[in-house]
């Protein structure tokens, strides 16, 4: 609980311009994505799956460097199809993580 409440004042003082937005953004989720994995809260997960597409609203589209935030958002909705059982959770997990593998190219570190 602690580190997420230190990832959310961290995003407070990287406001949307700021260099370090997205990456506040997506430390934040996955802060919380691990939170939900052990406490099982869903209000943690879902908020994860916003902020990832916050995070992907401010990237270019079509950039490689948002491909580790749908991978990201991938990995939370494939959680939330764990829990919930909801099949277009695990639809949109594999459309999300099959964007974030199109986005890197053969060879890249992040393509396997």
């Amino acid at each position: 609980d602690e580190i997420v409440a230190i990832a959310r004042v961290a995003l407070k003082l990287c406001p949307t311009g700021h260099p370090d937005h997205v990456m506040s953004l997506t430390t934040l989720a996955a802060f919380l994505l691990c939170r939900f994995q052990h406490q099982g809260a869903v209000a943690d997960v879902d908020e994860a799956v916003i902020l990832y597409q916050e995070a992907l609203e401010v990237c270019p589209s079509g950039s490689p460097a948002s491909a580790p935030h749908f991978h990201g958002l991938a990995r939370c909705l494939s959680e939330r199809f764990t829990k919930l059982a909801k099949s277009t959770n695990l639809d949109d997990a594999i459309k999300f993580e099959q964007e974030a593998l199109a986005l890197c190219a053969q060879g890249h570190p992040d393509h396997a």
